[in-house]
């Protein structure tokens, strides 16, 4: 297990190449290696959480918040990467651990560590020809300021062992990462976050494992208040995009869905006006023909069409799954899942035709009413679980 500094990132000497381990893609998260009877209809079951940080078997002690979660499964493991801090905001005592597990639960192996001095967050893996890595982003120290630094890349060669290098200047936020078609692909956001100024949206593609990263084609694919951007590709070959729009712009505030026709992926067409309600750091899954959404639930709201940010953090908050309807372009609600008050940051991945497994976080269940302000300061913290949404056939 290695610790990574700032400082150290900078002062080593180039390693020469290694013999690393490969590891299989199974099983795959692309829906297209999938089979499901689209004939049949289908009803989501959530599955009871099962908490695993804090929990048993951690070669880790985490703090008090625990959140920003990612998970993959490859080689035969599951990895587990999510960032840990004395509460929500930005801290300089900020770790990003990376835990994996052949049983997908204790005894869990340690895989790194990432202390920069600065606040780390948003981990997403990637598997590129048998080579796992993590993307994460620095962020700054002071807990009132959003204060992007850089973006980092991650390559694991054998467990314990990685390297790690910042790949951006901190011009852009990366967000949704995943292998489509073949092809690695992430969205990203860049500009005046929180600020006068409008935001940029980009849809990426990487040829190298994720440690570079060019325009997909048009670029940006959408300018607005748009940050957090999860997208899937549909059946038929449309890339379907959930946005944050947080900041707000000519359309509104809340969240939009976008879609791109299957022969340009980067050729957005985006909701106007805005959803009022907003979908924070949302995950988009594919069963069949359905698009299924995770993504935080605001309760009381909605936050827009004004965009009012206090009086959104003085709401409670939930987790919740939702379908997308792709005809009517709307985001339709089906259920809550576990979460409450600080929650809401679920990483899926397809373990079986009909089921996936995700992991998410949340303040302690036994206060439901915690706003998310009170959650994210909340000295008792917050907690990640994996739970699995299955696919069962209806009666």
């Amino acid at each position: 297990m290695l610790l990574f500094s700032l400082l150290w990132a900078c002062a080593a000497p180039p390693e020469p190449p290694r013999e690393c381990e490969v590891l299989s893609a199974l099983p795959s998260d692309d829906p297209a290696d999938w089979q499901v009877d689209t004939a049949q209809s289908w009803v989501p079951v959530v599955s009871e959480p099962t908490f695993i940080i804090p929990g048993e078997g951690l070669p880790f002690t985490p703090q008090a918040a625990n959140n920003n979660v990612a998970i993959a499964m490859a080689g035969g493991r599951l990895f587990v990467a999510w960032r840990t801090a004395p509460n929500h905001f930005a801290s300089e005592q900020t770790e990003l651990h990376v835990i994996s597990s052949a049983t997908g639960g204790p005894p869990w192996t340690e895989e790194a560590t990432f202390a920069l001095g600065t606040d780390v967050r948003e981990p997403a893996f990637l598997l590129t020809d048998g080579v796992l890595s993590l993307s994460f982003f620095e962020a700054g120290s002071n807990p009132g300021a959003f204060e992007p630094h850089a973006i980092w890349h991650a390559t694991r060669c054998n467990a314990g062992d990685w390297t790690a290098e910042p790949i951006s200047d901190g011009e852009k936020v990366a967000w949704d990462v995943k292998t489509r078609d073949g092809i690695a692909l992430r969205t990203s956001y860049s500009g005046d976050h929180y600020g006068a100024g409008l935001l940029d949206l980009h849809l990426e593609r990487s040829d190298d494992g994720g440690a570079t990263w060019a325009p997909f084609g048009a670029d940006p694919v959408s300018v607005g208040g748009d940050s957090e951007a999860a997208f899937e590709i549909g059946s038929d070959g449309t890339l379907w995009a959930v946005t944050r729009n947080e900041d707000g712009d000519a359309t509104g505030a809340g969240s939009k869905v976008c879609s791109a026709p299957a022969e340009d992926w980067s050729d957005w067409t985006c909701s106007d006006p805005s959803d009022p309600e907003r979908y924070d750091s949302p995950e988009l899954v594919r069963h069949g023909d359905d698009l299924y959404l995770l993504a935080r639930r605001d309760v009381g709201g909605p936050f827009g069409p004004e965009g009012d940010l206090l009086s959104y953090s003085l709401r409670p908050k939930r987790s919740a799954l939702y379908r997308l309807d792709q005809a009517a372009r709307k985001v339709e609600w089906i259920q809550d899942i576990p979460g409450v008050g600080d929650t809401a940051f679920v990483s899926a991945w397809r373990t079986e035709a009909n089921q996936f497994v995700f992991a998410n976080y949340t303040s302690p269940l036994d206060t439901p009413d915690l706003t998310w302000l009170e959650g994210q300061t909340n000295p008792l913290g917050t907690q990640i679980y994996l739970a699995t949404l299955d696919f069962v056939s209806a009666p």
